[in-house]
C-alpha cells in the first residue's frame, strides 16, 4: 500500500497542474462564469476533475448500465447498485441523459466529475440550456459539479486541512483513521495542546476540528502519530463526494496549488 505522501503527490504532481491550467485557459470564460454563479472557487473544481479524470482523459469505457445491472447482483451492495440502475433508467426514459454516450466506470460513475446516477439525478444542471445533461462536456459538467458542492455545504475560502505535528502524549482515541464518519470534533482551542508547532495560519478557538491519521490502518509499524492532519468543515464536504480520507487530502492540496498559479 502507498503511504499518504505518496498517494497525495502522485495526484497532486505538477504534470497534472500544468495539464489543468492548460484545461482552464482553453475554458477560462466558462469556468469563472460558473465560479460567480454558484459561489464554488475555481481551483477546486479543478482539482477535482484532475484528480476524478485527468480532466476528461479517463472517464472510462464501461457501459455503465451493464456495470450496474451486474453489480445490482452484488449481495454485499445489492440495494445501492439496483436503486442507481433505476434511477439511470429514469434519466434515460425522460431523455434527461443520452444512452449512446453512457460509457464511464466500473462502478457506474459518469463523466469528467464521475457522477452516480443519483448524483446526476439529484445535482446536475443543463447549463447550456440543450434540453440534455451532458456530463462530458465542460459546461454542463462545471456547472453539475459546483452546483454540487455549493448544495452539500462547502463554503468558499474557509480551511480544508493543515497538516501539524501531534506530541507524544497525544490521545489515540481522539485520532480519526477512518473516513465513514469522522468524530471527536471539538473546538480548535481543545486540540491546541496536543500540537506541536504552532500553525501560521488564523484560526478562530471556538472553531470546530477534528484530527485525521490516515497511515495508521495502511502502513503496517507505522508511527502512530505521524502523518497527522487537522481537518474542518470543508474537508468533511469533500468526504461526502468521496469516501477517502486521502482522496479529499489530494483535494485540497491540488486545489491550493492551483491557486498558487492563478
Amino acid at each position: 500500500y502507498e503511504d499518504t505522501k505518496t498517494y497525495v503527490s502522485k495526484r497532486t504532481s505538477s504534470k497534472k497542474l500544468d495539464k489543468g491550467l492548460n484545461f482552464f485557459n482553453q475554458n477560462k470564460e466558462l469556468i469563472n462564469s460558473i465560479e460567480i454563479k454558484f459561489d464554488i472557487e475555481k481551483e477546486l473544481l479543478l482539482a477535482l476533475m484532475g484528480i476524478e479524470t485527468n480532466f476528461g482523459t479517463y472517464v472510462g469505457k464501461m457501459d455503465i448500465l451493464s456495470s450496474l445491472a451486474t453489480l445490482s447482483f452484488d449481495k454485499r451492495r445489492s440495494e445501492f447498485f439496483t436503486k442507481e440502475l433505476l434511477i439511470l433508467l429514469k434519466l434515460i426514459d425522460t431523455n434527461q441523459i443520452d444512452y449512446s454516450t453512457l460509457y464511464g466506470s466500473w462502478a457506474g460513475a459518469f463523466g469528467y466529475f464521475q457522477f452516480m446516477p443519483s448524483t446526476i439525478k439529484n445535482y446536475a444542471v443543463d447549463y447550456n440550456n440543450n434540453k440534455i445533461i451532458e456530463l462530458k462536456n465542460p459546461e454542463d459538467s462545471f456547472a453539475s459539479a459546483a452546483n454540487y458542492l455549493n448544495r452539500i455545504g462547502w463554503k468558499r475560502n474557509e480551511h480544508c486541512f493543515y497538516k501539524i505535528n501531534l506530541e507524544e502524549n497525544t490521545p489515540k482515541n481522539i485520532l480519526n483513521t477512518s473516513a465513514k464518519k469522522i468524530k471527536h470534533k471539538k473546538k480548535f482551542k481543545d486540540y491546541k495542546k496536543f500540537i506541536k508547532t504552532p500553525l501560521n495560519v488564523k484560526i478562530s478557538d471556538d472553531t470546530i476540528v477534528s484530527i485525521i491519521t490516515p497511515d495508521i490502518d495502511i502502513i503496517p509499524e507505522n508511527q502512530t502519530l505521524n502523518p497527522a492532519y487537522l481537518i474542518f468543515k470543508n474537508y468533511e464536504i469533500i468526504l461526502q463526494w468521496n469516501r477517502s480520507l486521502r482522496f479529499a487530502l489530494a483535494v485540497c492540496t491540488l486545489k491550493d496549488k492551483f491557486e498558487n498559479e492563478m
